[in-house]
C-alpha cells in the first residue's frame, strides 16, 4: 500500500505545523506531527476500521486525531490524504471539486 497526499492535504500539514510551532513551540510540533504519521500508518494497517463519509466526497473516510480529522480514501493500493482539517471547520467548504 502506497501513501499519498493531495496538494491540499500538504498544505493542510504545512499549515498545522506552523500554528502548533508558532502556538506551543518546537516540542509540541514535533509530538502532534509524529502523532498524525502513526495515525497515517494505522490507516493503511486497517482501512476497513474507519468511518465512511461518502456525503463528503466518493469513497471518503474518516479518523480523528487529536483536534483534526483526516478525510482520505483508497484509489486502489494508494492511501490518498485528501484534507487533515481541524473539527471545528465546516468540512463541506472544505472539499477539493476535483474528487467526484
Amino acid at each position: 500500500m502506497i501513501l499519498d497526499f493531495t496538494d491540499s492535504a500538504v498544505t493542510d500539514l504545512h499549515a498545522i505545523s506552523e500554528f502548533t510551532l508558532t502556538t506551543w513551540g518546537k516540542a509540541q510540533e514535533e509530538r502532534y506531527l509524529k502523532q498524525l504519521y502513526r495515525k497515517f500508518q494505522q490507516l493503511l494497517e486497517d482501512p476497513a476500521r474507519w468511518r465512511f463519509r461518502e456525503d463528503l466526497f466518493p469513497k471518503c473516510q474518516v479518523a480523528i486525531e487529536g483536534r483534526h480529522l483526516i478525510l482520505f480514501r483508497f484509489e486502489g493500493e494508494v492511501l490518498l490524504i485528501v484534507r487533515v482539517l481541524h473539527g471545528a471547520m465546516d468540512l463541506g467548504n472544505h472539499i477539493p471539486d476535483n474528487l467526484g
